[in-house]
């Protein structure tokens, strides 16, 4: 059995953590319910709901849904870091792709310098995953 791709594992975990989906996405909604609420508990509310989206608490608290995870605040250092990591990801899956691709069809002999790029993009991936622990680390 082949090892997992590191790009893809990668992938993943970077979704996980940008991510707060607490609605199924088959849940189709399309009815608007709005009421009015006072300034004390319009405060308390949005207090309550710090990084959390409103309507995802109300429906929680009010349908007995289990409470949505709070969003990951994510500093803008952070964000731009997880911006640039994905990007060089995108760039070294189609190089990787592009060499097998060539390889698999003839075009290429997998020669000595594909072989040593190939290894290095792996080396890479495995610094982005590295990378990507360490943020996300400290963002919980």
């Amino acid at each position: 059995m082949t090892q997992p791709d590191p790009r893809t594992a990668l992938s993943n975990q970077l979704a996980n953590v940008l991510s707060n989906h607490s609605v199924q996405p088959e849940v189709k909604r399309e009815i608007t319910v709005t009421f009015r609420v006072s300034n004390d508990e319009k405060a308390r509310l949005e207090q309550r709901c710090i990084g959390v989206v409103q309507s995802d608490y109300i429906r929680a608290r009010l349908f007995d849904y289990s409470l949505p995870r709070s969003k990951s605040i994510i500093p803008e250092v952070n964000r731009q870091c997880i911006y640039e990591l994905k990007k060089i990801g995108n760039n070294i899956n189609q190089q990787t792709k592009a060499i097998n691709e060539a390889v698999k069809v003839g075009y290429q002999p997998l020669n000595k310098e594909a072989k040593e790029y190939l290894q290095t993009l792996k080396e890479l991936a495995n610094i982005l995953e590295q990378t990507h622990r360490q943020l996300t680390q400290m963002i919980e």
